[in-house]
């Protein structure tokens, strides 16, 4: 019955309920479906708040359903939506405005995830390995996954801890220049390390051809336009791929 009360005088979250959630996000999209996306996941996530509704077979069952309806954003922000949405119950919002927060926080997180975690800081992170790699570094895929997964769970262990302490208004801190500039900058480096990569693989054996410059150039030129065309990202990678297997066959690596 207390915690029943809890709900209804809008009690804060509390410790254990939020590290229930942290964990149980990082399941969010196990069970991903073409009908709802991620809802299971977003709603498994949520069920450390279901005892808020106490022993009422219908407030229970409406928790479920209003949690169980279609959610997809990127998995690592899902976080902040999770914690916005967790202080909506906890302040014993209705129905209406939980899921009102729900819809309008994926989308804007869905985009900013992407663009800053797959977008920028895995190809930066993917870079990196590669370039230690050619280095002879044996522990290059441990970078890889430190330089990646440090920023991702940062990111997913504040957004439960600042959406349910600001509620919806939280997610604002990712919405803004900040995350435009880190984008930016993150791509930049991505790129740089792309250079050294190249650079490298031009230099091998110490003899730099003319042929071997020209085909650098040409694919900056092929990627550059690739990006103003908006030509989708897995087909930029699959002709990178492709054209790197023709160069290796051809001898740019030196082999």
């Amino acid at each position: 019955m207390a915690e029943h009360s809890d709900r209804e005088t809008g009690g804060a979250l509390t410790r254990g309920e939020r590290a229930g959630m942290l964990w149980r996000s990082f399941f969010l999209q196990s069970v991903w479906n073409q009908r709802g996306m991620q809802n299971v996941g977003f709603c498994f996530a949520m069920l450390p708040l279901l005892h808020r509704c106490g022993e009422d077979k219908d407030e229970r069952s409406a928790f479920l359903q209003r949690h169980l309806r279609f959610f997809n954003t990127n998995p690592t922000l899902a976080s902040y939506v999770l914690g916005a949405a967790a202080a909506q119950e906890a302040a014993g919002e209705d129905a209406a405005s939980v899921i009102s927060v729900k819809k309008g926080l994926a989308s804007p997180l869905g985009m900013a995830g992407d663009a800053l975690l797959w977008g920028a800081l895995r190809p930066f992170a993917g870079a990196v390995a590669v370039l230690l790699a050619l280095g002879g570094i044996v522990w290059a895929p441990l970078v890889l996954l430190v330089i990646y997964n440090v920023p991702h769970l940062v990111l997913k262990t504040r957004g439960i801890g600042v959406g349910a302490a600001a509620g919806p208004t939280g997610a604002a801190e990712l919405l803004g220049p900040g995350l435009r500039a880190a984008v930016r900058w993150t791509r930049a480096l991505a790129a740089f390390a792309v250079g050294l990569i190249l650079a490298r693989v031009v230099a091998a054996g110490g003899a730099v051809e003319p042929w071997k410059v020209l085909a650098v150039i040409l694919f900056f030129a092929l990627a550059y336009a690739a990006a103003r065309a908006r030509v989708p990202g897995t087909l930029v990678a699959f002709g990178g791929a492709v054209g790197g297997v023709v160069l290796l066959l051809a001898g740019l690596n030196g082999g």
